[in-house]
């Protein structure tokens, strides 16, 4: 019987995406083992094709005052008796279950929060990327051979995009609790109908609670494809890779999309944030001001001619 590795990785999306080669590094150095994902159903469902884990253990991170829920979680977990736990959270829940683990079993683990076996200890945010901390962090316990973030697996599914080309991909959203990194909606729709003159296609993806920051957009050029609440990642992926090139905000689906190498236009605030969570593609374009409210159209028209892409 194989050895067993849990692999703890909650989100959020973006987070995940760019653990994805973290993941792959463990998996790569540790062949011989069964790996267990902790994890959210949600995720679980995105990587479960990449064959890259064995098992999965739901965790839907359940208030601390569910005592029994939490508790029966711990069990599981221990019981399964992994050799190794690596913590990819590194997050307080994730400090809560170290704590259990290392007084009730004899796992190694290795995370950057206290009572870690292999503990990385994380510089302050801005000072790297978050890629080059997971590495460093895994590299404590003996793995050499790193891997970038990948999504390979969503390559191999087939989508039927019927969008006449040229077009191109604006991601005006955020999640609840980053409203700060919003570009205004108003300048979407400006850039929106400045490229329809042009002939592109434009489509608006996101989620359904994307649509109030879409709106202005789909108001402003109604002839844009709406895309909120139908672009799941593997068809925001195949979207993204058929496109001229993509605007987006600092959010999720950007890290996600920059990973077909489309060209990708970042509008964010330039601090810490945006250092440590700069998207891996090969065609990123950072379009940064203190505030994204400070960043204008006409900084954004530029780039797209500077860079060739209109």
């Amino acid at each position: 019987m194989n050895k067993k590795i849990l692999i703890i990785k909650h989100g959020s999306f973006g987070d995940f995406i760019l653990a994805t080669g973290a993941i792959k590094s463990i998996k790569n150095y540790f062949s011989n083992h069964d790996l267990y994902m902790l994890t959210s159903i949600e995720y679980a469902e995105f990587i479960k094709e990449s064959f890259l884990i064995d098992e999965y253990i739901l965790d839907e991170r359940k208030p601390f005052y569910c005592f029994r829920e939490n508790m029966l979680l711990l069990k599981k977990i221990i019981n399964t008796d992994f050799e190794y736990i690596f913590d990819l959270q590194n997050s307080k829940r994730t400090f809560f279950y170290n704590l259990i683990v290392r007084i009730l079993s004899k796992s190694i683990i290795s995370s950057s929060r206290p009572l870690a076996h292999y503990r990385y200890n994380i510089p302050s945010q801005g000072s790297e990327h978050v890629t080059i901390g997971l590495n460093k962090q895994l590299s404590l316990i003996g793995i050499k051979d790193f891997f970038q973030p990948n999504v390979d697996w969503l390559e191999n599914k087939k989508v039927n995009i019927n969008i006449k080309k040229p077009y191109v991909m604006i991601i005006p959203g955020t999640s609840s609790s980053g409203l700060y990194k919003r570009w205004p909606s108003e300048n979407y729709g400006e850039i929106a109908k400045f490229l329809h003159k042009l002939n592109f296609s434009i489509l608006v993806v996101g989620n359904n609670n994307d649509y109030n920051s879409a709106l202005p957009i789909l108001n402003s050029c109604p002839e844009v494809f709406n895309f909120l609440g139908k672009s799941p990642p593997l068809v925001l992926y195949h979207l993204a890779k058929g496109a001229n090139f993509i605007i987006s905000n600092d959010t999720g689906p950007a890290l996600l999309v920059s990973l077909t190498n489309t060209p990708l236009l970042w509008i964010v605030n330039d601090n810490n944030i945006s250092l440590s969570n700069k998207p891996i593609g090969k065609k990123v374009y950072k379009i940064s001001s203190k505030s994204v409210y400070d960043i204008s159209i006409d900084q954004v028209k530029n780039t797209l001619i500077n860079e060739k892409l209109i």
